[in-house]
């Protein structure tokens, strides 16, 4: 008879000795951007031990109104006002470290310290001025923001131009300060001498370069040299929030070339860009927006006004018209009552705030895309959405619509001759305004199922404006917080 032995195998005494394993949750936007991002991360962060970033750079701007303040933070995550939170920046992501190091001293002012809080991975690719002065120069086809992310990315790739080494990162700051300004600067005098030296930005980009020491300086005790920073932590029990900077369909391969960002937005990314194994990935968090807008050239197949919008809203970046000269010219209440699709955009885009947070450039605005939606939910494995800006649909009460007009998915081998647009009459003001004061009326539930149902993902949480008192939290799919004593790293 063969006998068994009853020791543990090293493997099993080994994993009993170990603390438990923390996890990683994602949270990305659905649509093209702007759809409230940093909220919804300033709501969940109590849960969380580490809130990360992943992508993108100062092209991203990330709103949170709270009681300390409101803020528009470009590179650090959303995760400031919650100082039990560790606040890590990625390898993927395109760090300027000039506007890195005015977000710290801005936060510094209103009394937040990150000291002992924040950790940049010294593999985050540097942005250079160069790369800003590139972008600029060729931002009006895709519309991008002139911050150098593009061209850094770009360079990242190229890694030697002309015999020089372009691809720095922000460790080149720490390893050898002198040589990675000179680098800066040899790269860039290149491309002026190539064109003639007759840039329009010679000046303020040697100022930044004479500036770097300073700035490296501000920066040098937040770099994170470790690669295993975060994964150590998780190991040891942290629980992690990726944030994603822009959203999934502007991702650079996933997107509408050329109408994209210049990083990975999925979902997936997180895990290359965060610099942590997928094996710790609990959940994806979406987050959408019920009045939908997008920044720059592309497709928006919910745009009120189509092309028309399109157009304009293009013109009005390149001739800097914001929110103060619509506001002077128009009256929104009178374009809400419009028969004309582009005169009540542009009275949504007014009534509701849409505009670049870090440009001032009128947003395009659209409808709900239900449909859209739905396939960006199935695409990511989406495992609940947070809905801002449901509040904002009153307008459309005032308007022509006389109801709130979705754009929504319908069968190809359908006979139904409907169009792919209905208008959605079971909601009110007045549930909206008890939603305000917290309380779910029959209608509004009716809606929350009516979505849910349409996009094939739960609704953890609607945005009834921008405080956080106003993100009322659907119990039955919320994101659960944490509730074990986890680390506080």
């Amino acid at each position: 008879m063969t006998s068994v032995s009853t020791r543990p195998s090293f493997h099993s005494a080994h994993l009993a000795s170990q603390p438990a394993a923390g996890f990683a949750d994602v949270l990305v936007g659905l649509q093209y951007g702007d759809e409230g991002k940093a909220k919804i991360i300033d709501a969940l962060a109590p849960g969380y031990d580490v809130i990360a970033r992943f992508n993108g750079g100062a092209n991203a701007g990330h709103t949170i109104d709270t009681p300390s303040g409101r803020i528009a933070l470009k590179q650090l995550p959303s995760g400031v006002f919650h100082p039990h939170a560790m606040l890590y920046i990625g390898s993927g992501c395109a760090i300027n470290p000039w506007k890195l190091a005015d977000e710290i001293e801005q936060l510094r002012e209103m009394g937040i310290s990150l000291e002992g809080r924040l950790r940049i991975s010294a593999r985050a690719a540097l942005v250079q001025p160069h790369h800003i002065a590139m972008d600029r120069r060729a931002s009006g086809m895709i519309g991008t923001t002139g911050n150098g992310i593009g061209p850094c990315y770009a360079d990242r790739a190229m890694r030697v131009r002309n015999d020089t080494r372009v691809n720095l990162m922000l460790g080149d700051l720490l390893a050898n300060e002198a040589d990675t300004v000179a680098s800066m600067r040899n790269v860039f005098t290149c491309m002026i001498n190539a064109e003639g030296g007759t840039s329009p930005w010679i000046a303020e980009m040697s100022d930044m370069l004479l500036s770097l020491p300073k700035v490296s300086e501000t920066l040098r005790d937040y770099i994170e040299t470790d690669r295993g920073w975060l994964i150590d932590r998780v190991r040891h029990g942290a629980n992690v929030l990726f944030e994603g900077a822009q959203s999934v369909l502007l991702d650079v391969v996933d997107g509408s070339q050329p109408y994209v960002t210049s990083s990975h937005t999925v979902p997936a990314y997180a895990y290359v860009g965060g610099d942590l194994s997928p094996k710790y990935h609990r959940r994806t968090i979406g987050v959408a927006k019920a009045i939908m807008s997008r920044v720059g050239r592309g497709p928006f197949p919910s745009e009120l006004g189509g092309e028309r919008s399109a157009q304009y809203c293009h013109d009005a970046s390149q001739k800097s018209v914001g929110a103060a000269e619509e506001q002077v010219r128009c009256t929104a209440e009178q374009l809400l009552r419009s028969d004309d699709p582009f005169d009540v955009g542009i009275a949504l885009r007014i009534l509701t705030g849409e505009y670049g947070t870090g440009t001032g450039r009128p947003r395009r605005i659209g409808m709900l895309d239900l449909a859209q939606l739905r396939e960006v939910v199935k695409a990511h494995g989406v495992d609940c959405v947070y809905l801002n800006k449901v509040d904002c649909l009153s307008h459309y009460f005032h308007s022509a619509y006389q109801g709130i007009p979705m754009r929504v998915h319908r069968d190809v081998l359908s006979t139904d001759p409907l169009p792919d647009v209905l208008i959605y009459p079971g909601l009110n003001e007045h549930s909206l305004a008890l939603g305000r004061e917290g309380a779910l009326d029959a209608a509004m539930h009716g809606f929350v199922d009516f979505v849910e149902r349409h996009i094939g993902a739960p609704l953890a949480g609607i945005g009834l404006g921008p405080e956080r008192a106003s993100l009322i939290t659907l119990a039955a799919h919320a994101v659960s917080p944490v509730t074990s004593a986890s680390p506080r790293v």
